[in-house]
């Protein structure tokens, strides 16, 4: 039977209390292999502490130039920020030279606040998918490099077989995935030689809808070779009225139930899929995962 890898990751690590929770809860009871520090978040000193006492979980950096604020003086990226100091809308204009200047200004203080807090970041990936053009994707392929970060997320979702294989997403989502995707479309022009990129993503289709029902259908399905899913999960914070959840809300906790499911466990062993993170399928590491090292079950292929 071919090989078949799954990174599961969690985005948005460090928003907010109730995320940080439910990350380390999802990696400690569930199938959670893996998670992308939001470095400009509030709680991301918080999560960094977290991630440091579970050091089975894979940390990446969740690169962000569209939520809330650098962690540059917002002075010194005018065209990066508005007045009030936070992040633009997206706009094409952002291909400008003076824009990807500040960006990888920006991209590098987020690597650096990272490595800052004691983390050694496996991958990139990206806070709402913003380096779909290609000029952001490849001056993160390049930072990847020079901080010796070995993987970055593949963007393209294979929305077909998302579709054939997943929970109907609805008509608004379905039209935002194909918009993203459409724009460039990264799995053709946009390559990250020495670096690992998962071939398959998926997520992006589903976001905030991953609930078991979906799990179950997409896992035997789960093509040969590397494929991660991108998850949103989050725990309801008993003194925050409303529970602080971020844009998705409830649905985190729809999400983090499916990851802490005994259903979908069971269902990633009978098929012989293998949990692991970004640095587990490194060259020097691969032939090297088991249990013991990712601190949770490791399912092999047979």
């Amino acid at each position: 039977m071919p090989s078949r890898h799954l990174i599961v990751t969690a985005d948005d690590f460090g928003l907010s209390p109730g995320i940080n929770a439910g990350v380390v809860l999802a990696h400690r009871q569930g199938i959670l292999t893996s998670a992308s520090l939001l470095a400009t978040a509030p709680f991301a000193e918080a999560a960094a502490s977290l991630a440091r006492e579970n050091p089975g979980l894979d940390i990446g950096v969740h690169l962000n130039l569209v939520r809330g604020k650098p962690v540059l003086p917002p002075a010194s990226l005018p065209n990066l920020v508005d007045r009030d100091g936070a992040f633009r809308l997206f706009r094409w204009r952002h291909l400008s030279p003076a824009f990807l200047g500040e960006a990888e200004r920006e991209y590098r203080a987020q690597i650096e606040k990272s490595l800052s807090l004691g983390l050694v970041p496996s991958h990139l990936d990206f806070e709402k998918h913003h380096a779909w053009q290609a000029g952001l994707y490849r001056l993160a392929s390049d930072l990847a490099r020079e901080y010796g970060i070995g993987g970055i997320r593949n963007l393209a979702e294979p929305l077909g077989w998302s579709l054939r294989h997943g929970n109907w997403p609805g008509w608004r989502r379905l039209v935002m995935s194909l918009a993203l995707r459409s724009g460039v479309l990264l799995a053709r022009h946009s390559t990250a030689p020495g670096l690992l990129r998962p071939e398959h993503f998926l997520g992006q289709l589903h976001i905030g809808q991953l609930n078991q029902e979906a799990w179950l259908k997409i896992i035997p399905h789960l093509p040969p070779g590397i494929s991660e899913v991108m998850t949103h999960p989050g725990q309801r914070e008993k003194d925050s009225n409303p529970p602080s959840l971020g844009w998705l809300g409830e649905h985190r906790e729809v999400e983090l139930s499916a990851l802490l499911s005994p259903a979908v466990k069971r269902a990633i062993e009978s098929n012989f899929v293998r949990l692991v993170g970004y640095r587990d399928l490194m060259p020097s590491r691969l032939e090297q995962v088991d249990s013991s090292q990712t601190g949770k079950p490791v399912f092999l292929d047979r």
